[in-house]
């Protein structure tokens, strides 16, 4: 809750720390996309946000971020599939919460989900209508030859902590932790793979594998 006792908005509160999946997409060549579409350009990317949260939605997760030419998506894990214990800090002198997931049917679902969501935007922006008609744009074909809307996906688990970020002027919910970069920089090391998604290795322990 974000409001005082006189009914204002008070950004100055402590996050929750929290465990869930984090995912980014970004689009591939943004900025060729945004010279040549240009004030168009708002509505190319809305389109892809179209299938990108309704996705991700579909499949339990939720969208929290529109970063320009990248979303950062996230399934929330339910507090009952999280076991809780306390470490000692480096220095010795106090404790750390540690949050870890239970090796549940629940959390290999959620896992599961948020893979097949982005495999299903992968698939829902080859086969968009709407999009189709970025393949057949004459300035978009001279920058890039043969165009189509082509994304990058990274997936990572871990925890974070969940809260407001900004001031009586602009807030918002958000999440702070490395585990959110790396999932970042999963998305941006798929151009060196060149591949399309790449899963963290400690999310792939957590899929149902048959």
């Amino acid at each position: 809750n974000l409001k005082n006792s006189y009914g204002e908005v008070n950004p100055m509160v402590p996050g929750k720390k929290m465990m869930a999946i984090f995912g980014f997409c970004d689009i591939r060549n943004f900025t060729d996309a945004t010279e040549v579409l240009q004030e168009g350009v708002m509505v190319f990317v809305n389109e892809i946000a179209e299938i990108v949260h309704g996705t991700v939605d579909r499949f339990s997760g939720a969208a929290n971020k529109n970063i320009g030419d990248a979303f950062l998506l996230v399934w929330k894990f339910p507090k009952d599939q999280v076991e809780e214990r306390q470490v000692e800090s480096a220095d010795g002198e106090s404790q750390n919460i540690v949050l870890e997931l239970k090796d549940s049917k629940i959390v290999k679902q959620i896992a599961d989900m948020s893979v097949i969501a982005f495999l299903k935007i992968i698939s829902g922006i080859n086969a968009s209508p709407k999009l189709m008609k970025y393949r057949q744009n004459q300035g978009l074909n001279q920058r890039i030859p043969n165009y189509s809307v082509k994304m990058g996906f990274g997936l990572h688990v871990g925890w974070a902590i969940e809260g407001a970020i900004g001031s009586e002027y602009k807030i918002d919910a958000s999440y702070l932790s490395p585990n959110v970069n790396m999932a970042s920089r999963l998305e941006a090391a798929t151009k060196q793979f060149g591949v399309p998604l790449l899963v963290s290795g400690p999310l792939y322990l957590s899929l149902i594998h048959i």
